[in-house]
C-alpha cells in the first residue's frame, strides 16, 4: 500500500528527454547491493539527463533516499516481474536542504549494547537474498516491546534501511567486524 512508504500521490511530468539505463539485476543476481553502483551513475551522468532504472521490484528505500536530495521518479511495469524507476533531478528541490546525519549524531556502539542488555532479540540475515535482509529487520522492528532492541549481524551498513528505520523513529548504532560483517542494534 502506498500509504504505508507515505508516497505521494502527485503527478510528476518529467523529461525524458535523454535516457541513460542501468540494469541492476546482474548486481543483485551476484549477491550485491546496488546502491553504490546507482550513486556512482546519478553521480557521473549529465543533470538534465534521465536515470532508468532496470529491477525486479520497485526500490522503494531508495526512492525515498533520493527524493529527499532533490530528485523526483516515476515506475513502470512492463511485463511480470520487471519494473522500470525513472529518475532525474527536479527543478525545483525543496526537500533537498535536509539535515545529514553525521557520525558523531550516533550514538556508541558499546554503550547500547549495555543500555539494552537482556532485552535485545538477535537475528542473522547474511545469509539472506536482496531485499529479504531489509524487510526481516522491518517485520522484526514491528514487534518490538517499549525496552527491547533488535541486534543485527548484517553484511553492511544497510543504507536502504536508515530513512525507513528514521520515518519509523528509530535510532540505530553500528559496529564494523570486517569488511562482510557488521552489528546493528536498532531501538527507540
Amino acid at each position: 500500500p502506498k500509504d504505508k512508504y507515505r508516497l505521494d500521490e502527485t503527478k510528476i511530468n518529467m523529461r525524458k528527454e535523454t535516457i541513460e539505463e542501468l540494469d541492476v539485476r546482474p548486481i543483485l543476481a551476484g549477491g550485491t547491493d546496488p546502491f553504490d553502483a546507482i550513486m556512482a551513475k546519478l553521480k557521473t551522468m549529465h543533470e538534465k539527463h534521465t536515470l532508468k532504472i532496470i529491477n525486479t521490484f520497485e526500490p522503494i528505500p531508495l526512492l525515498n533516499i533520493l527524493k529527499k536530495k532533490g530528485y523526483v521518479y516515476v515506475t513502470e511495469r512492463p511485463e511480470e516481474g520487471v519494473v522500470w524507476t525513472y529518475m532525474e533531478k527536479a527543478d525545483e528541490h525543496p526537500e533537498a536542504a535536509g539535515k545529514t546525519e553525521t557520525e558523531s549524531d550516533q550514538p556508541v556502539f558499546e554503550e547500547i549494547e549495555t543500555r539494552f542488555t537482556g532485552k535485545m532479540k538477535e537475528i542473522d540475515v547474511r545469509h539472506l537474498e536482496m531485499p529479504l535482509p531489509m524487510v526481516t529487520i522491518l517485520e522484526e522492528i514491528e514487534g518490538l516491546k517499549e525496552g527491547e532492541a533488535l541486534y543485527v549481524h548484517h553484511k553492511k551498513l544497510p543504507q536502504y534501511l536508515l530513512p525507513e528505520l528514521e520515518e519509523r523513529n528509530f535510532k540505530w548504532a553500528s559496529q564494523d567486524i570486517d569488511e562482510s560483517n557488521i552489528k546493528l542494534i536498532i531501538f527507540k
